[in-house]
């Protein structure tokens, strides 16, 4: 059966461990390999969007900000 709803902090800290040691990918079969009651899509969505080291969090920069605007003025809606 399958897990839904929030997170725990044990289920984060699995996650990280496992792909630690094994490295990203085989997302359906991480889930039993370490020990999840998860999905593989799940497992996925949780490290990309919120676990990974080089995810950034928080405001964008003046200077991010000045490039999106610059680029779109550019490029327009594509």
């Amino acid at each position: 059966m399958t897990k839904r709803g929030p997170w725990t902090p044990q289920e984060d800290l699995l996650l990280i461990n496992y792909i630690q040691a094994h490295g990203e990918g085989r997302w359906r079969t991480l889930p039993e390999n370490a020990g999840l009651q998860r999905c593989g899509k799940g497992c996925r969505l949780r490290w990309v969007n919120y676990l990974r080291p080089n995810v950034k969090r928080g405001n964008i920069s003046l200077e991010e900000e000045d490039l999106i605007i610059r680029l779109h003025k550019l490029l327009g809606n594509r």
